[in-house]
């Protein structure tokens, strides 16, 4: 019996004891586990985002979470190229001006995943351009690279900005400098003229830089050029001759005439411009009117320009009989209709001219200027 009585009150204690726990079970206390909190994230740039410059670059900085990826598109929906590192998302190729991108973060938390929106815009500004004259053509020893701005680049921290951006490649390797002639043109030229069959390679990774407050690049540039011989023609302006040499010989002395009083052939080291093999040359153009006894309109062969003041080389047969004795021309170098026609097929342009014999000196703007200079004076046009 005393077993008996006990054994229940045992059997009851260790049931109360083991079922204290499940009998808690429908009114527990305990405080839920918090939700966690939302992965954010901030998007900055080195300007406003509705005012991003075309080099700008995007950082992000994400709180309760990790970025993931980055994926930035156009106005039109198209993928923009870009690479993430350390959390700063860089664009492949500059942005372009007055347009807008969207902006998708996609963001890694304790919640999950969440993709985060940002819209952004570029500066309200205007675009310059700039282009590698002559690229692509074989060129004569004289021909610089020239970098032509379709507007001015006025401020000189930004001229060094766009000078460091520029890279040339010659072979064979020759010591050069670049300089710039004005503000729309920057030109890069060797100490001495180019050696023969000297190739000529130019990269430019100028794509937004800024040019004034308001303009920016918007593209970077490339190209290259190919010298054959080296050709110089020496203008005598007294004496009535031109000396043409190739690679150090010369070729042919031929009979000319050059300007006369009040139209003096400027003196000093040109390039050949541009060639025309037949052209219409207007008085006009250079400041004489018609009804001047001065006045011509002309029907020119073979003619070869020197300055964009209006000095060419070119035929005149009306003027064969003072060729090699008299100075009668308005200012170009003129040459019977045989020697026009055999110079102009053997010159390029880049060529180089010569000319001594007169008080009027060409200036460096009236042409294709880099020669006027000797090696410290042009190193002395550089920005940087």
């Amino acid at each position: 019996m005393v077993l008996v009585g006990c054994s229940p009150k045992s059997d009851t204690g260790s049931q109360n004891a083991g079922s204290s726990p499940s009998a808690s079970n429908g009114n527990s206390s305990q405080t839920p586990s918090p939700t966690p909190p939302a992965a954010s994230v901030s998007v900055t740039s080195q300007h406003a985002l509705d005012e991003i410059r075309p080099t700008d670059t995007l950082t992000f900085k994400v709180t309760n979470g990790t970025l993931a990826s980055v994926a930035v598109t156009n106005a039109d929906g198209d993928s923009v190229d870009g690479t993430l590192s350390d959390g700063v998302w860089t664009p492949k190729y500059p942005f372009r001006l007055n347009r807008s991108y969207t902006v998708v973060s996609t963001l890694q938390g304790a919640a999950g995943s969440t993709k985060v929106t940002t819209p952004i815009s570029t500066l309200d500004a205007q675009a310059n351009t700039a282009q590698m004259l002559y690229s692509g053509a074989q060129v004569g020893a004289g021909m610089p690279v020239i970098i032509k701005f379709a507007n001015e680049v006025v401020d000189a921290d930004q001229r060094k900005a766009i000078q460091q951006a520029m890279t040339v490649t010659t072979t064979p390797q020759q010591t050069g400098a670049w300089g710039w002639i004005d503000n729309a043109q920057l030109m890069w030229r060797p100490e001495k003229y180019w050696l023969a069959n000297s190739k000529v390679s130019v990269e430019g990774k100028i794509a937004g830089l800024a040019t004034s407050s308001h303009r920016f690049l918007t593209d970077n540039l490339s190209g290259g050029f190919t010298v054959g011989g080296v050709r110089i023609l020496y203008v005598d302006i007294k004496a009535h001759t031109m000396k043409v040499t190739e690679n150090g010989k010369t070729v042919k002395t031929i009979p000319i005439t050059t300007g006369k009083d009040g139209f003096i052939t400027r003196s000093g080291t040109k390039v050949i411009i541009e060639r025309d093999s037949d052209k219409i040359m207007d008085s006009t153009t250079i400041g004489i009117p018609k009804g001047s006894p001065d006045y011509y309109r002309l029907d020119v062969k073979w003619a070869m320009r020197v300055t964009y003041t209006g000095e060419f080389i070119h035929a005149a047969p009306w003027s064969e009989g003072q060729q090699g004795s008299t100075n009668v021309s308005h200012g170009c170098v003129g040459l019977s209709m045989a020697n026009g026609k055999w110079l102009f097929n053997l010159c390029r342009a880049g060529d180089i001219v010569v000319n001594t014999g007169s008080n009027r000196n060409f200036k460096p703007f009236e042409g294709i200027g880099c020669w006027v200079y000797d090696w410290k004076g042009w190193q002395g046009l550089s920005a940087v």
